[in-house]
């Protein structure tokens, strides 16, 4: 009797929905075209019932899996069209299986079999698939507003590097968020469950939005975990940083560079006025639109009972406006000042609560009587987790007897 054997393909099955949701995020760190081409790829493996995906764009890892029956071995395919493939198919399930000879990922989703060509496995960089280092814990969604608090006072211009990030820091006082644009400064205080890391890593701003995006809806810890290294002459190397969520992990590089020493620069408690936030919010918004690019400022005056805001320019005419506020206390009742809105707005999307404290020093008056403000420090009403110092503009501010009074005590101090 002659029996007749044959080559046996290995094949994998997935639930269609959980495999195109984790290419889908694979997606958003691979890039569509890069002058390397295997980085528009992403790496497919099977290990014990699951099917293990990878990417990178070279400066972010991620990683994900999805449970899955079956042998698929490791190979790697365009992003891009597998998405495609996968997302075109309505069936409940789909097929994953490699034909060594053709080396062609075969993708079978119902009525259609795709073949994509494989790309060179040994030229798929190595991965970070496990965290190792010092770790935070921390609620998914305490991160998740953390970020996006931090996040919108980064700077934007790409030469600035330590500040083109979030740095994250741990220490006696407690764990927090900071980020700067040399004219605004926001501390984020992060609530966390365990700690056991100690000193600052400057995340990149993009890894920071990522992981934000992922994390605002989940109802589970992350663990952020931080790995240090010097060389042998004891220069301290950028450090590793691996934020991993229930069934994904993120890895990159800190930032190069130093941040600046922002405590420095964080002004004490003055002049404190509380005021509606979502008021103030409105107003501005409508005050605003009569500022120009040319002239992007606004007048803010603060009284015992109110506070004025106003703006000008030759395009946009004027606008006015007065709101209820209610003077705390701690110097000076009455304080005339002017701010770039945008940074103003910013501040108030985020911070939480319905009033929120607008706390400044009286303006500085120089000896020919030329009046500077001083940065304004915004905060909730009780709540001073979430922290913005905003600069102030030169208005070009007239003398008033209580700023040419502060400027007699700075000189006798």
């Amino acid at each position: 009797m002659t029996t007749a054997t044959s080559k046996i393909t290995p094949q994998l099955t997935a639930d269609r929905r959980s495999l195109l949701d984790a290419l889908q995020r694979a997606q958003t760190v691979a890039p569509k075209r890069f002058p390397k081409p295997i980085l528009t790829g992403i790496l497919l493996r099977a290990e014990e019932g699951r099917l293990h995906i990878s990417a990178t764009d070279g400066e972010i890892t991620f990683n994900t899996r999805v449970p899955a029956d079956g042998n698929l071995p490791a190979c790697v395919v365009s992003c891009v069209e597998l998405v495609r493939r996968i997302k075109a198919s309505r069936q409940p399930s789909c097929t994953l299986s490699l034909r060594s000879r053709s080396q062609q990922l075969q993708v079978n989703g119902g009525r259609v079999t795709h073949a994509l060509p494989t790309m060179s496995l040994g030229d798929f960089p190595v991965v970070q698939t496990e965290c190792a280092g010092e770790t935070i814990t921390v609620a998914a969604d305490v991160a998740a507003k953390a970020l996006a608090v931090s996040s919108r006072a980064v700077a934007r211009e790409t030469s600035r590097y330590a500040i083109n990030g979030v740095q994250l820091e741990s220490d006696d006082d407690g764990v927090r968020l900071a980020a700067t644009d040399g004219r605004r400064l926001v501390i984020a205080g992060l609530q966390c469950e365990t700690t056991t890391y100690r000193g600052q890593v400057i995340i990149p701003v993009r890894f920071a939005h990522l992981v934000q995006r992922w994390s605002s809806k989940l109802d589970a810890p992350l663990a952020i975990t931080i790995t240090t290294s010097s060389t042998d002459e004891g220069t301290r190397l950028p450090a590793e940083v691996t934020i991993a969520g229930p069934d994904w992990l993120l890895h990159t590089r800190e930032l190069d560079g130093h941040f600046p020493r922002y405590r420095e620069f964080v002004p004490s408690s003055g002049s404190r006025f509380a005021v509606d936030r979502q008021s103030l919010i409105e107003t501005l918004k409508q005050v605003t639109l009569a500022t120009s690019s040319e002239s992007r400022m606004v007048r803010v005056d603060l009284s015992p009972r109110r506070i004025q805001l106003s703006a000008s320019s030759p395009d946009m005419g004027k606008a006015h406006a007065r709101l209820t506020a209610r003077f705390l206390g701690g110097g000076d009742s009455t304080i005339r000042s002017a701010f770039n809105p945008g940074y103003l707005l910013d501040a108030l999307a985020v911070l939480p609560g319905e009033q929120v404290v607008i706390d400044l020093h009286q303006n500085g008056c120089g000896r020919d009587n030329t009046v500077y403000g001083k940065p304004a420090l915004l905060y909730a009403l009780g709540d001073e987790s979430v922290r913005w110092i905003v600069m102030p503009l030169n208005a070009g501010l007239e003398a008033t007897r209580e700023n040419l009074g502060s400027n007699y005590r700075e000189q006798a101090a």
